[in-house]
This record gives structure tokens, sequence and C-alpha cells, in this order.
């Protein structure tokens, strides 16, 4: 069951990585370095390093998500008999695909086009509080689950 928390999680991050809009900027949400040929891989990449160093508040908010609506199929059952043990297993998950190097391959795969995914991340992206952080972005990622 929790490799197919994995691949969803893989899935959804993908579609997080289709915060994108051919036609739009995103706005900045960090001091800008060089402009960069792809914001919308960099925004993609920001906000998974964000919920990376937001871990301890970010996998519980997904997992409880998941439970809500059982995405994957079983996931409710599993948190209701032990939640703090599928949120053990998605942390241990979780420090994997969260390396710089996954990321940059998750970022870096093919790309939606969706201004509203685009919008609503770099809001996340804005906020500096790890709960709040978690709380907006576990909606995003709620949407490709539909």
């Amino acid at each position: 069951m929790m490799h197919s928390f994995k691949v969803a999680s893989l899935l959804l991050f993908s579609t997080l990585a289709a915060c994108a809009s051919a036609d739009a900027t995103p706005t900045p949400v960090a001091p800008q370095k060089a402009q960069s040929a792809d914001p919308d891989r960099e925004l993609c990449v920001a906000v998974l390093q964000h919920a990376r160093t937001c871990t301890d508040q970010y996998i519980p908010t997904l997992v409880d998500a998941r439970a809500a609506v059982d995405h994957p199929a079983g996931i409710k059952d599993e948190v209701a008999k032990d939640r703090a043990g599928v949120i053990a297993q998605a942390k241990q998950e979780w420090a994997t695909d969260s390396t710089d190097a996954n990321i940059a391959a998750t970022c870096a795969g093919p790309m939606l086009h969706a201004a509203e995914q685009r919008d609503a991340a770099t809001r996340c992206q804005a906020t500096t509080d790890c709960r709040a952080f978690s709380a907006c972005l576990v909606p995003i990622e709620q949407a490709a689950w539909r």
C-alpha cells in the first residue's frame, strides 16, 4: 500500500510541477538571481524544497488529506488503524523523494499548463509558516487525485 502512496505522491508532484502557464510569469517568491529560462520549473523546485523543510507538518497534512478521500484506495483504513505508522512510512519515502536530485527529476518531467495551479503554488510558496504552507499546498495536490 505504501508503494501506492509513493507512486501517487510522485504523480501529484508531477501535477504540482504543472503549476505553470507558458504565457504567464510567476510572481517572484524570493530575491531574484539571474532570470531563469524556465520559471515554471524553478517554482516547482522551490515549492518541493519548501515542502521538504516543512516535512513534519507537510507529511501528516498530506496523509490526512489522502485518508479523507481514500486515495490511494485503502489508505483511509490504514490511517484509521495506525496513523503514526503511515506517517512514519510516508516520511521515509519522502526522505528519498525529496532529495535535490529527485526534486529536479520530478520538476524536469512533462508539465501541464494550469495558471490557477501556478498562481496557487506561488501563494503557498510565499507562506513562511509550515502549517499554513502545508494547508495551502495539499489542496493543490488534491486536485490531481480527482
